[in-house]
């Protein structure tokens, strides 16, 4: 790693504001008679999506609806349109729209950009099926035998991934041109878990495969190099105001600095859904979704 990567990290974490500014409040989503949501939401602007079944309910400003499948899908994702991905025993799915698929493997589907672009892996491959396409697109290095886990694609194109190795996993970046970048641990580290891309910025963590140590947030640029660490755990969303989802630590960092922590009695299992105007969207496992707000 550069000197000038190394000095980068050591002045781009700046210290966070104390906790103050936000009294939560929860409200219960509404959920379709007969109906029901359990574990993490998927989303992205006005859209929120349920996690899988035959039947997944879709919110759009919070007014709910249902989509029937003819088997049990997977929903991981739905885009700022409302186009929902899916994946199932009868293929993978953008919409309606049956996606092409490789040999050698099933196929997933795991995130979708903003104009129809979507990540996911087919024939033991990573792949992406760009917008207005059915036919899936290898990325480059992914053929190489180990096993690969898509984690997001952002309205650029760029995707993230992990592969495993010989003592670990490490994190990939692929640029809009499809071309790869190694993300870089930070000194005496040798492990990356990339969570999430968006607007360029890859966001996880980095830690020792050998031993417990520190696994502090990380971001890395598009060439891998890292760019910012804090301390207070890995990013796992981010809004377009720059406010950041500290699932960790329950928690939301703003993007002035400060940070938002929640606590009981607003219990939310799992946080994962940072709308733009600065709410948090998340599931629980027997009392369905619901958002959280400042008040």
């Amino acid at each position: 790693m550069g000197a000038a990567v190394l000095a980068t990290i050591a002045v781009a974490a700046p210290a966070a504001q104390a906790d103050t500014g936000c009294v939560w409040g929860m409200k219960r989503l509404p959920i379709p008679a007969g109906q029901s949501s359990y574990g993490a939401l998927a989303g992205a602007g006005d859209w929120l999506a349920s996690s899988g079944g035959t039947s997944v309910v879709i919110w759009h400003h919070e007014v709910a609806r249902t989509v029937e499948f003819p088997v049990d899908r997977a929903t991981p994702g739905i885009n700022r349109h409302g186009v929902l991905i899916s994946h199932g025993e009868d293929g993978v799915w953008r919409g309606e729209e049956k996606l092409g698929e490789l040999p050698g493997g099933p196929s997933t589907v795991k995130s979708i950009n903003a104009d129809g672009d979507v990540v996911g892996t087919s024939g033991g491959v990573l792949v992406v099926w760009p917008a207005g396409s059915t036919s899936p697109v290898v990325l480059e290095g992914s053929d190489d035998g180990r096993t690969w886990w898509p984690l997001g694609i952002d309205d650029d194109g760029n995707v993230v991934a992990t592969t495993n190795f010989d003592q670990g996993m490490l994190g990939y970046v692929w640029n809009g041109l499809g071309e790869r970048s190694e993300l870089r641990p930070l000194p005496g580290q040798d492990r990356t878990v990339p969570t999430l891309v968006e607007n360029g910025r890859v966001y996880g963590y980095s830690q020792s495969w050998s031993g417990p140590g520190a696994a502090p947030s990380v971001e890395w640029n598009l060439s891998g190099e890292v760019v910012r660490t804090t301390d207070e755990g890995p990013v796992f969303d981010v809004n377009a105001a720059g406010d950041e989802l500290l699932a960790w630590n329950s928690a939301v960092r703003r993007a002035h600095g400060r940070v938002d922590r929640w606590s009981y009695p607003y219990s939310m299992p799992f946080p994962s859904v940072l709308a733009d105007n600065g709410d948090l969207y998340g599931g629980a496992y027997y009392e369905g979704p619901s958002k959280l707000f400042c008040r």
